[in-house]
Order: structure tokens, then C-alpha cells, then sequence
């Protein structure tokens, strides 16, 4: 019997990308993310413009006799945000930090998706799914439990990628299952390409950080000024919130942070976190680091601009977001310095062509990027076959 393939979203977008893979009635979604989906827009109308993956039955009424798994790589909204959706309960599988995470989201309100059955595949078990074995690698990526996918249907072998790096502080992971797929001679690798994105000269590529050199910088920036230290992470990269904490009290420092952070540090096994106490901050705010989540950020009204931002890679992320503005307006006015000091969690265009040439597929595909074709071009240039699907696309193996 053979297997489609179908590209459902996020060939030239950075995230919201999802893939099928059908065998008779059994099939397998991943990921299952969206871009970006303001709350108040119906779910039809996010269906018929292209922002949910093409997959009516299980956002609607619509009848299937289609038995549906997805599988969510990592837990960033651009690769399982569409869950919510869901009309039909429906099975989802992830990591177990995945899973762990999700859970205290869901506690919090953060996360809701009734649908969604969640439930756990161990890193390198290999689980049936009609005739479909599915079998997680563990990754490395900004987000704890994240995972890259291989799908075997007897013959064929296909690999999604995830979003991965080899800067982070463990690509001996990302290594690892690069050998083992060298060894498959896969089918089909599926290869995000985020960081050919952007040109050489846009000012997001003008420092490459890294988790380590955050840190380092981090520290630097402790010794180096005698007034409140203010951060903007982002909740869901646990390790660098736990990461943070450790070099502030190296460096002389606590961190606070709000509830929700600290219930989600706690909940993921982060030990001694501390919230935001603002008498003790007031009366001593150079011994401080206070974590700050855009909708709190008029608390920062009593410091009178006397205080170091430091944006971490929380939101707003960037100019695209509307609030990235406001924020922008309101360190104006108090005469601070917007200073960034995040990490990506994508490969740099030459490791991710450094990957490819070692795993060295059959076919590769080039997604999760504004410009696959950028990527595309890169991988040929070193020999290798690349191909370009147009959304809604279906390959038959």
C-alpha cells in the first residue's frame, strides 16, 4: 500500500508547519501549529484563509473514517497551537517534558485544548500506528522535550527535523541522530531553514548568541550596573530560565518572578524560585533581577526609568507584534535602553547544510522558513536533491 505525503502549512513561513502521512485510513499530523491567530477569529475563518492545515474533519462537524494521531515535536505555539481547535478527541503524542510542561499550562489557563488526548512517546521507542512506526529523537532546541520525528511504513523512510541547532548546549544529541538516519538512507528529510530567513545584513544577525554566551553576557551586565536588572524571557525555555537564575546568585543576585513563571519553574523541577516581592525590590533593587512580562509592565512605573532591560526572547518577540511598539515607546519614555540578549533555537544557515550533507537523503525538503528557497539553493550547491512542494501538495511513495 502506499504512503502520501501531504504538505499542509508552513512552506515559506517561519513555523505553522504540518505534514501528513497516510496510509489507507490510518493517518499521522505533525506538527500542528499556527503562526499567528488573534483569539476572537472563528475557527472557519482561519480554516478558509489558510491559517489551520487544510484538515476539515478535525476542525468541524465534517464526518471521517480517518483514524488521526498527530504529534507535536516541541511545545511552542508555532508547531502545536492549533490543538485548541480540535472538534474530536483526538490523540496527541509528545515527549514527556513535553507532556509535563503541557499539563502545568493547561493548569495555569495558559493552554486548552479539550480535544487533545495527550499522551507520551519515549525518545527512541519505536511505536506502531496502523502500519506506520513513528519513533521521537531527542533534539536540541530552545524548549525542554523537543524532538526530531522518523515515520517508517515498511519501506520508505521519512524524517522531520523539528527545529533544531548545533550552537545550543547539546548538539552531541543532534549528532546522534544524524548518524543513525545516515545509516537509514531516508527517503525524505524534511529541514527547517528559519535562520535562511534573514540576510546577512538585518540587524537580528549582527551578534550570534548562544545559551552559553547569554549567560556570560548576562553576568557581565550584573557586575557591570549597580541598579534593578530587568529580564523579559520567555516561559516555556525552562533551561534558560533555570540558567538565568544560577548566574544571577553567582553574581551576586535573586531573581523574582511573576507567578506565573515561578508556578511553571516549580512544576518543571526548577528548585528555590522566588516571586516578585516589591517592598524588598523597592528598598534594595540593585540586589535584584525582576522578570517582567509585557502586560506588567507599567509595574515598572516606580523605579522612574531607573532600571536595565534586558529582552530575552519573550513577548513581543519582535517589530511584527504590535505590542513590540508599545514597549518600545514606553522604555522611550523612561530613557532606557531596550538591550537584547536572547538565543536562537535554529541552526545557522551552514549547520543546517552541514546537516543535510550528512544525512544526506534521498530527497530534502527546505520549510519553516521565509525563504526556502534561499536553503534550497545552499543544499544544492553541495550536491544535494532538494525539492520545493506548494502547499496542499502530495507525494506518493
Amino acid at each position: 500500500m502506499s504512503t502520501q505525503v501531504q504538505f499542509l502549512n508552513g512552506l515559506n513561513t517561519i513555523g505553522g508547519n504540518v505534514v501528513s502521512f497516510t496510509q489507507g485510513n490510518t493517518r499521522l499530523v505533525m506538527d500542528f501549529g499556527v503562526n499567528f491567530a488573534p483569539a476572537e477569529t472563528p475557527t472557519g475563518d482561519l480554516l478558509a484563509d489558510g491559517t489551520l492545515p487544510a484538515l476539515p474533519d478535525l476542525f468541524t462537524d465534517v464526518d471521517s473514517d480517518m483514524a488521526t494521531t498527530i504529534f507535536v515535536s516541541h511545545l511552542h505555539l508555532d508547531h502545536m497551537g492549533a490543538l485548541k481547535y480540535l472538534t474530536k478527541p483526538t490523540d496527541v503524542y509528545m515527549s514527556q517534558a513535553s507532556a509535563d510542561l503541557y499539563q502545568v499550562l493547561t493548569e495555569l489557563g495558559t493552554e486548552s485544548a479539550p480535544n487533545a488526548t495527550i499522551k507520551v512517546i519515549p525518545f527512541e521507542t519505536p511505536m506502531m500506528f496502523g502500519d506506520f512506526e513513528v519513533t521521537f529523537f531527542e533534539t536540541d532546541h530552545d524548549a525542554r522535550g523537543a524532538a526530531a520525528i522518523r515515520v517508517r511504513d515498511g519501506v520508505h523512510t521519512f524524517v522531520h527535523s523539528g527545529d533544531v541547532r548545533l550552537d545550543g548546549p547539546h548538539p552531541e544529541r543532534v549528532n546522534h541522530w544524524a548518524d543513525i538516519l545516515r545509516e537509514a538512507h531516508i527517503d525524505l528529510f524534511l529541514l527547517e531553514g528559519t535562520e535562511f530567513s534573514f540576510d546577512a545584513d538585518d540587524e537580528t544577525e549582527h551578534v550570534r548568541h548562544t545559551e552559553m554566551s547569554v549567560q556570560q553576557d548576562f553576568g557581565q551586565i550584573l557586575d557591570e550596573h549597580h541598579q534593578l536588572v530587568v529580564i523579559n524571557p520567555y516561559e516555556r525555555n525552562i533551561d534558560r530560565l533555570e540558567a538565568l537564575q544560577n548566574t544571577a546568585r553567582l553574581h551576586g543576585r535573586e531573581i523574582l518572578w511573576d507567578k506565573q513563571f515561578a508556578t511553571i519553574m516549580r512544576a518543571m523541577g526548577v528548585a528555590d524560585v522566588k516571586e516578585i516581592d516589591w517592598e524588598a525590590v523597592v528598598a534594595d533593587p540593585n540586589h535584584y533581577v525582576v522578570q517582567n512580562h509585557f502586560n506588567q509592565l507599567h509595574d515598572l512605573d516606580q523605579f522612574d526609568g531607573q532600571f536595565v532591560y534586558l529582552h530575552m526572547n519573550g513577548e513581543p518577540l519582535g517589530e511584527y507584534d504590535p505590542r513590540f511598539a508599545e514597549l518600545q515607546a514606553y522604555l522611550d519614555a523612561n530613557h532606557v535602553e531596550l538591550q537584547r540578549l536572547g538565543a536562537s533555537g535554529h541552526a545557522k544557515p551552514e549547520d543546517l547544510v552541514s546537516l543535510a550533507q550528512h544525512v544526506n537523503a534521498q530527497k530534502t525538503v527546505t520549510w519553516h522558513s521565509f525563504k526556502p528557497e534561499k536553503e534550497a539553493e545552499a543544499l544544492r550547491k553541495v550536491g544535494l536533491n532538494v525539492y520545493l512542494p506548494t502547499k496542499g501538495e502530495t507525494l506518493v511513495y
